[in-house]
């Protein structure tokens, strides 16, 4: 099979996006020795960090369950709840506080679905870098069940609404930027976890990253994708043109979508995530704690970091409420950061050669790498199938039917 070469500039396979599902894509492909290139402005994607690299402005947390991203980070100090303020009504108070004592028949409820999730999520994971989303979610129904059950259904059923108010909610809106029963319980149940199984913080290490496939990286960005010919065909915005076997598109969904227009997926509902990272003053009633966390109603969660600057994020601007002097590093809005609202998935193969990999269907760092192996599985099985047939010019008959295509 001869493929049209554009400037000369074909590719086997080309992963638009450097992010922790481009990142899975391309280190899959780099151990089954499967040429390709990836066309990223930047490594890290969501792992978003301040100037000098010290603090992380996207995703916060690793857990010890990250059996494929913990290679590839460096963890820090273990992120612990008993270490925070809640505020709720006025009132600070803390984790172990005797206002926890009325919820602890409400805790153990919600700590054993915790534990029965966590092994039917983990199982899924084993099995998602060589079967869809899709597939492991609707084989399994307690996943079925709770990724397609609202939030705020289960809340209620479990009798669980007080320990929230006091405690589960200030934490998951830390997780979500939005009021967590309006999303899944599936998702509710994995943002969850980290109150049974142990979270640190970390930093993207870069040699572990990058380092086997340094080699293949174009900082660039893709601006267009051309699926008119046989083969698709990209263009970055220094003006470079490619054309190649398979197209993996790694970036997040509405970027994906805008890129493949007519193969555009379903697109969950979209999040803001608003912050200022600062150095500055807390006032007297936030400070003592590494962490604040607020009711979802005022929507704010402020983290000291490591070199003593404070992370602080909103939904409504009231900096001056927690801060008697500050300093801005950075004050920004990402959107959207996140597409937590809905239960749509997507086609991981919407087309020939075309692939799509993406924390969509079940967001978070290591999900998102588990994706991306995923649609690395789909590229090698598609190179097979290509070189299979090139090796015959025999007739295909179906097995199942007396007809040859």
């Amino acid at each position: 099979m001869c493929a049209k070469r554009f400037h000369d500039q074909w590719q086997e396979t080309i992963i638009v996006g450097g992010g922790m599902s481009g990142l899975g894509c391309a280190h899959r492909l780099n151990d089954n020795a499967e040429p390709f290139l990836m066309i990223a402005p930047e490594i890290g994607g969501r792992v978003r960090t301040s100037p000098d690299g010290n603090v992380n402005y996207g995703a916060y947390y690793v857990t010890g369950d990250y059996e494929w991203t913990l290679p590839l980070v460096t963890a820090f100090e273990q992120v612990r709840i008993s270490d925070a303020w809640f505020h709720r009504d006025g009132k600070r108070y803390t984790y172990r506080s005797s206002r926890m004592f009325k919820h602890i028949p409400a805790l153990m409820r919600f700590k054993k679905d915790l534990h029965q999730f966590r092994e039917q999520f983990n199982r899924m994971n084993d099995f998602a870098s060589d079967q869809s989303r899709r597939e492991l979610i609707e084989a399994d129904p307690l996943l079925w069940q709770t990724y397609n059950q609202p939030a705020g259904d289960y809340i209620r059923s479990r009798k669980l609404a007080e320990l929230f108010a006091d405690y589960v909610d200030p934490m998951l809106w830390a997780s979500f930027f939005h009021d967590p029963y309006e999303v899944s319980t599936f998702f509710l149940l994995a943002a969850s976890l980290p109150l049974i199984v142990p979270m640190y913080t970390f930093q993207l290490d870069m040699d572990e990253a990058i380092g086997p496939i340094h080699d293949r990286l174009l900082s660039d960005t893709v601006v267009s994708v051309d699926l008119s010919d046989e083969f698709p065909r990209v263009t970055t915005s220094a003006g470079r043109t490619f054309q190649c076997r398979n197209l993996v598109m790694a970036s997040p969904i509405n970027v994906t979508n805008r890129l493949l227009g007519k193969l555009s997926q379903p697109t969950r509902g979209e999040i803001n995530v608003s912050f200022y990272h600062v150095r500055g003053v807390l006032r007297p009633e936030f400070e003592g704690r590494e962490r604040s966390f607020f009711t979802s109603g005022e929507a704010a969660v402020i983290s000291r970091e490591a070199d003593g600057s404070y992370l602080y994020f909103f939904e409504t601007d009231r900096i001056d409420r927690y801060f008697s002097t500050y300093e801005v590093i950075t004050r920004d809005t990402w959107k959207p950061a996140l597409f937590f609202l809905g239960n749509e998935f997507i086609n991981a193969n919407p087309a020939a050669h075309v692939f799509i990999a993406s924390d969509h269907d079940v967001p978070s760092m290591e999900n998102a790498f588990i994706n991306g192996r995923y649609a690395a599985s789909l590229v090698m099985e598609s190179n097979s199938t290509a070189t299979d047939l090139s090796r015959t010019s025999e007739p295909i008959c179906l097995s199942y039917a007396n007809e040859c295509l």
